[in-house]
């Protein structure tokens, strides 16, 4: 799996619409499509990898100190996108942890 940085920065109101154009187009252009948060992108990958489903790629689309701003954006897309997304709960699962937090997207082709 790659592992790609393409992301945004600032508030949520900020950063919204460009997220949810960025999503919409990954369900257009792929089979499936997962959204997620770490604090570890490459730690994240690498237990990814070892999963069922083979994806092809994680692109981290978002990037905060700020564990409610990411959390407020997983729940908020994942709710979005829900018909689109194979996520199996409605985003915030549980803490990012500490540190830099990022958003991502799983995408298998």
């Amino acid at each position: 799996m790659e592992l790609e940085y393409d992301y945004w920065t600032g508030g949520v109101n900020q950063v919204l619409e460009s997220l949810n154009r960025s999503i919409a187009q990954y369900s257009r252009h792929y089979k499936k499509v997962k959204i997620g948060v770490t604090n570890n992108p490459e730690r994240r990958k690498n237990e990814y990898s070892r999963s069922k489903i083979k994806w092809n790629y994680m692109i981290v689309k978002y990037k905060t100190t700020s564990v409610n701003f990411v959390t407020k954006l997983e729940i908020i897309l994942v709710d979005n996108h829900w018909d689109y997304v194979v996520n199996e709960i409605g985003g915030g699962g549980g803490p990012a942890g500490s540190g830099e937090q990022y958003l991502y997207v799983l995408l298998k082709e």
